[in-house]
């Protein structure tokens, strides 16, 4: 099922607040909305997929995401990157409390017509 998702490691892009924040820029010039998320340990986000793609970068802590049927624990330093219409779902069963950034790209607003 790994055609569903894209794991990588990001902790070069974790090493510098200046890296990071480069990072953040790229995805915002993308036209991508970023959300930073703190879940505690126990939490769980049900089932869901969604039209778009969704990326996880994990600041601290952990947690685990099953895509379609793979089970993946991911760390601090992690990043995954969830496809359109994959279903998934996330829970934090590792540590007390996982920051992380949520990041998918905005939707597109119909354009107007002129009459």
């Amino acid at each position: 099922m790994e055609s569903c998702y894209k794991i990588s490691h990001s902790e070069s892009i974790l090493s510098s607040d200046i890296k990071l924040f480069g990072f953040l820029k790229e995805l915002l010039l993308k036209d991508y909305k970023i959300y930073e998320m703190t879940q505690v340990g126990g939490d769980l986000i049900p089932y869901h997929a969604h039209s778009h793609e969704e990326i996880l970068i994990i600041i601290e802590g952990g947690m685990r995401v099953i895509v379609e049927e793979d089970i993946i624990n991911l760390k601090e330093g992690d990043m995954i990157t969830i496809k359109s219409w994959a279903v998934h779902l996330s829970c934090f069963p590792f540590v007390e409390e996982t920051k992380f950034y949520l990041c998918h790209p905005m939707k597109k607003k119909p354009e107007s017509k002129s009459i």
